[in-house]
């Protein structure tokens, strides 16, 4: 009797090597002694169940080393479908990988995987040596061919030339005001005037304090609501000497960092106009505002 194998695809040069162990006995030992202790679709079931179940939990974790773990055992057994499990461990490992290798090892073992499958299925192979019953055939070739097909898609993606990236576009900046400085000048003009604010309120404080303290000194002592008339001053006394002090902190945080403002902003404003071809000046001037009931200070510019 002379047994053959079912012409397979065969991707590598490993493969009709690995084919020819399998069937290189075939053709120099007679069936029977192929067929030594009989191997059964019950027999392999039970011993590859073993290998699935150590190679499990690592199909997740480390595919390359269930992988190995599979072709070292479809080796030692001759089991088609551990080679075919072999295959995909070893699809797993190329994808997550995007390692070439490993994607032509999983097409080498899927294919071996088929070899083994389509000769066992041959009428003239020994029916004392079959790892899968006739329903599973279809089904394991199936599996096979979509290892075999994945992985040389996988192979065709690795190999396409990497494209660059488009040019990332520069957020395109929204025109606003120029910084030429006019912010720093309205904020220092504003505190500015906070400033002289405070000063208002420090000069309105004293001369209340002034009058109030004029006004005790024209008490009558004598006079029966005497207490009654100093309480009354004394609290308006204490109100004034309370604007006074808020206007000196007023005036001074207002005037300092107005004026620093003012400074800055006259400066950058300055070397703006002149970076950009103008000739004109920003200006700023405090003048006295007096008038009948009111006094202060008035505050313009040209910016």
């Amino acid at each position: 009797m002379i047994a053959y194998s079912t012409p397979a695809r065969r991707p590598v040069p490993q493969l009709a090597a690995a084919l020819l162990a399998v069937t290189l006995p075939i053709t120099t030992l007679p069936l029977p002694a192929l067929a030594a202790g009989d191997v059964t679709p019950a027999s392999a079931s039970g011993v590859r169940k073993t290998v699935q179940d150590r190679a499990r939990p690592m199909l997740s974790s480390d595919p390359g080393g269930a992988a190995e773990l599979l072709r070292t055992e479809a080796k030692k057994t001759s089991d088609p479908i551990l080679f075919i499990d072999a295959g995909e461990a070893f699809l797993a490992e190329g994808v997550a990988e995007r390692d070439k290798a490993a994607l032509e090892q999983a097409i080498e073992q899927a294919s071996i995987g088929m070899d083994i499958a389509a000769f066992q299925q041959d009428p003239r192979c020994d029916p004392a040596w079959q790892h899968l019953d006739a329903g599973e055939y279809d089904r394991e070739m199936a599996r096979a061919k979509k290892v075999v097909e994945d992985s040389e898609k996988a192979i065709t993606e690795l190999d396409k030339p990497v494209e660059a990236p488009p040019p990332k576009e520069e957020p395109k900046q929204e025109k606003g005001t120029p910084r030429d400085g006019r912010g720093l000048i309205a904020g220092g003009s504003l505190l500015t005037v906070v400033g002289v604010g405070g000063l208002a309120m420090i000069g309105a404080g004293l001369a209340l304090s002034n009058k109030a303290q004029k006004d005790v000194d024209a008490l009558d002592p004598s006079a029966i609501d005497f207490d009654a008339q100093f309480a009354d001053i004394d609290k308006k006394g204490k109100t004034a000497n309370v604007v006074a002090y808020a206007g000196i902190g007023v005036a001074a945080v207002g005037l300092a960092a107005g004026i620093a403002l003012l400074v800055l902003g006259v400066k950058k404003r300055k070397a703006y106009r002149a970076e950009h071809g103008a000739s004109e000046t920003a200006r700023v001037h405090v003048a006295p505002a007096l008038g009948y009931g009111y006094g202060g200070l008035s505050l313009g510019g040209r910016f």
